[in-house]
Parts: C-alpha cells; sequence; structure tokens
C-alpha cells in the first residue's frame, strides 16, 4: 500500500482527526488503481472536491517506516492553484466532503509571514504537531514553490524550535 498526500500551493493543509496537521491523502492499493486515481478519490472523499491529479504533480517519494507491518511508502503531489480555486475547495470540505468532520476536521492555510521579533505567522504553525513526514514536505514546497527563501524557512524553524521548547 502506498500513501499520497496532496498539497495546494503549500497555502493548504488539514487538521486530522488526531489532532495531527497533515496534507489530504490515504491508502492506496496499487493493485487496484494508480496513485493518481487513488488520490484524485481521496480527494474527493476528504475536500469534497475533484482534482485530476497527474503523474507532473509528483514532487518526491519517501519511505516512512512505522510501527505498522505495510512500511508505506509516502509520495508528495503538489501544484500550484488560483486563489478562487482555493477558496472554493474550502467551501467544499466544510459542506460536502464525505470525511469532514471524521477523518479530517477542517483546512487550514499556513501563514507565510513572520511577525516582528520571530513571533507569530509561520513559526508558531511550524511548532504544531505533524504526521509523519508532512512537516518536512511542508518545509520543501514552501521553498520550492517559492513561496519563502531558505534563509526565511531557516528562521522560522530557530524561532518553532524555540517556541516548542517554550511549551
Amino acid at each position: 500500500m502506498d500513501f499520497a498526500p496532496f498539497h495546494f500551493t503549500v497555502k493548504k493543509m488539514q487538521m486530522r482527526f488526531d489532532g495531527l496537521l497533515g496534507f489530504p491523502g490515504g491508502l492506496v492499493e496499487p493493485s487496484e488503481e494508480s496513485l493518481e486515481e487513488g488520490l484524485s478519490r481521496e480527494l474527493w472523499e476528504e475536500l469534497g472536491f475533484s482534482l485530476s491529479v497527474t503523474v507532473e504533480d509528483h514532487v518526491s517519494s519517501c519511505h516512512n517506516p512505522s510501527s505498522s507491518s505495510s512500511h508505506p511508502i509516502t509520495h508528495f503531489y503538489a501544484r500550484r492553484m488560483e486563489e478562487k480555486e482555493i477558496r472554493e475547495v474550502e467551501k467544499a470540505a466544510a459542506s460536502t466532503a464525505t470525511d469532514h468532520g471524521h477523518e479530517v476536521m477542517g483546512m487550514v492555510r499556513v501563514p507565510l509571514y513572520t511577525l516582528k521579533g520571530g513571533g507569530g505567522g509561520l513559526p508558531s504553525f511550524l511548532s504544531h504537531s505533524f504526521i509523519g513526514n508532512s512537516r518536512s514536505q511542508l518545509e520543501d514546497a514552501l521553498v520550492r514553490f517559492g513561496l519563502v527563501t531558505p534563509e526565511e524557512l531557516q528562521t522560522a524553524l530557530k524561532h518553532a524550535a524555540q517556541r516548542r521548547k517554550q511549551s
């Protein structure tokens, strides 16, 4: 089984049923559907919005060792979306997604700013708990898509670590 998270210009994540932040996605049985077909199905279930996922949207794959016997491989898919489309996804996620209120507690936008003194915004967001390798996928995508510079990310990560120590 493979796990295929997807992100929306990296500005969209979801609060999961277990209180962790992550990307939409789920398990795919390769003998039954392609990764892209499975991810499109999961996006419909979790977001209530139909998105066609293509091989071109694939960003990375990573072995994700865990306590389970399946030893899943996570496949990270990403694409840029216009603000209008993001708003449509947000509406659908809250009103028509079958998993809303069950597997998914809601969609959240990733703040791409840092307040003076290093507090708030991205550093605060990065100080929260993430499922699996979602945090590293987010960090990679923020820089890959030019949403923050590597220096801005490192500063945010430093402040996030300080914030976690204070908690």
